[in-house]
């Protein structure tokens, strides 16, 4: 007689189960909220919201087979970033092949020491905020998670600390964008302010939300060195063994690694470079990054069969995360299907127009954190509500700088949260770390992240941050 199968919480909290999980929800959300729209200007050559014209439209349920269809749909409409992840991961993995990275850190280990791990954690945090913070690529860091874990088990930590190097480091970058051109730009592009002006409080920020990331991930690490046990994930099968995190004690930096390094200084010099002379977007950087796992290849002796073979199975290891993206665009496909976007964000901009004035842009960082669970897009959120925000800002005498710094909080910081969230379900993915464990590590993280969030956001009204 066959045993029945038994399912544990953490099989029911894989990534993949949460999102479909959700596009269930939403799907029936469909059938209760009224379908509404508010409608469309043009504004320097982009379709924003118009502040006071939402109105209700004809419903639009979703029914079974819309449902299904959203699947392939979302995985369709975010075809472009899904290729530049495969293509990125399989770049990386050339770059990770050659051995470039366990000889890197074997040096820096040499030098600090190995029970200096605070240092490397530091360095690759800083590393990942400045790549959110300038040029705001926020995707392009999944590849990096497989890289990111070894390190982190090199150095005797675990799975959660290497996740969090990466994309704790983005999403705090992200945040605080002091050039970040898809929520700061947008913003004040719809707020009709100088391009990236007031960038000396968003920098203040970076700098205090780095820092403080850096000595949580590191409380952390020390804690679960110290007692294994105390792992969030300790006793969780996450495929550890695939990572081979000991060969980074046994390779020497070599004159070869150095030119494979500065094949990647350049790879991601020049998308940066372009990314802010040049208007590149991510089909370019995937094509840059492309080149750079050629010429590291090449640099390695590699014939072009090895250097294939690593790239196809850097795609493959990356799949997962890829798959992730699209479930997550998924929903925003439903919502957009039934037209009951911008019915959330009415209702949930009424209550803000009562609030004291002090504590207007801390209920506007309440909100936009809200709508990212269903808007996870950063762009696309200040597109919907940057012109409602503004606004009412105008109508409560709140300097419109303010109204965006809210909106950068709500947009970034929940990211690590949510999962409708693609970046952080796919670093969660390529872990293998159930969501529930995630949650139990991160919410004191942002418990703390979200304080500071209020009160520099109290500090911005007092101090008259803007108008610019």
């Amino acid at each position: 007689m066959e045993k029945k199968t038994k399912y544990t919480l953490d099989d029911l909290l894989h990534p993949f189960i949460i999102l479909f999980t959700i596009l269930v929800i939403v799907a029936l959300m469909t059938h209760l909220i009224p379908a509404g729209v508010y409608d469309k200007v043009e504004v320097g050559g982009k379709l924003i919201t118009k502040a006071g014209s939402y109105h209700q439209i004809q419903p639009n349920p979703i029914n079974l087979m819309e449902f299904f269809m959203a699947i392939p749909q979302g995985l369709q409409n975010a075809a472009a970033l899904i290729f530049m992840i495969f293509l990125i991961g399989g770049a990386i993995r050339v770059f990770d092949s050659t051995g470039v990275f366990n000889a890197a850190l074997s040096e820096i280990l040499k030098r600090t020491g190995k029970d200096n791990g605070v240092l490397v954690i530091a360095f690759l945090t800083i590393f990942f905020a400045c790549i959110g913070a300038f040029p705001s690529m926020f995707e392009a860091t999944i590849p990096f998670a497989p890289i990111l874990i070894s390190i982190a088990l090199a150095l005797g930590y675990d799975e959660v600390v290497g996740v969090s190097m990466g994309l704790l480091g983005v999403v705090i970058g992200w945040t605080s964008g002091p050039t970040n051109p898809w929520t700061v730009g947008i913003g004040q592009t719809i707020a009709q302010l100088p391009m990236f002006s007031g960038i000396g409080y968003r920098l203040v920020i970076l700098v205090i939300l780095t820092a403080i990331t850096i000595i949580y991930i590191s409380i952390y690490g020390k804690r679960i060195k110290q007692d294994p046990s105390r792992s969030v994930v300790y006793g969780i099968n996450t495929g550890r063994g695939q990572y081979n995190s000991d060969n980074i004690f046994k390779t020497n930096f070599t004159t070869k690694h150095g030119f494979i390094l500065l094949d990647l200084a350049l790879t991601i010099g020049l998308i940066l470079y372009g990314t802010f002379n040049w208007k590149w977007g991510i089909t370019e950087m995937s094509a840059v990054y492309i080149m750079g796992g050629i010429i590291a290849g090449a640099l390695a002796g590699f014939n072009p069969s090895k250097t294939a073979d690593e790239f196809i199975m850097g795609g493959k290891n990356i799949f997962p995360a890829a798959m992730a993206v699209g479930l997550a665009r998924s929903i925003q496909v439903l919502m957009d299907n039934a037209q009951i976007s911008d019915t959330i964000v009415h209702y949930l901009s009424i209550p803000l127009a009562h609030l004291p004035t002090i504590f207007t842009a801390i209920g506007m960082f309440i909100v936009q954190s809200i709508l990212n669970f269903f808007i996870p897009s950063g762009s696309g959120l200040a597109m919907v509500t940057m012109p409602i925000m503004v606004s009412l800002s105008d109508v409560l005498h709140l300097n419109r700088q303010i109204a965006i710094l809210a909106f950068q909080y709500g947009d970034g910081l929940s990211n690590l949260c949510f999962p409708t969230t693609a970046v952080t379900m796919a670093f969660l993915s390529i872990a293998k770390i159930p969501f529930n464990k995630w949650l139990r590590y991160i919410m004191p993280y942002l418990l703390i992240t979200w304080g500071f969030a209020a009160v520099s956001l109290i500090v911005a009204v007092l101090i008259n941050y803007g108008p610019f």
